[in-house]
């Protein structure tokens, strides 16, 4: 069985994408940033397209979402 790739969240900038992509692979989420070269080449590319997007295996999706959910309110919760 093939596991099927799908969009976990849409980024405005590379900063934001790569930041959590490292944040995911530092947890064993396989993931990848599509329209990375794209969007730097052409930033104006990002609104047609989707813009900067992290993809995971489907079956990753719910780990990764609540993987970012976490770490977003720890660091609303320092503030």
């Amino acid at each position: 069985m093939e596991d099927k790739l799908i969009t976990l969240k849409n980024y405005e900038t590379m900063v934001d994408a790569m930041f959590d992509q490292e944040l995911l692979r530092e947890n064993n989420i396989d993931c990848s940033i599509n329209n990375e070269d794209a969007v730097e080449l052409l930033p104006m590319f990002g609104e047609i397209n989707d813009g900067l997007r992290i993809v995971v295996f489907e079956k990753d999706y719910e780990t990764a979402i609540k993987l970012l959910e976490e770490y977003k309110n720890s660091i609303e919760d320092q503030e």
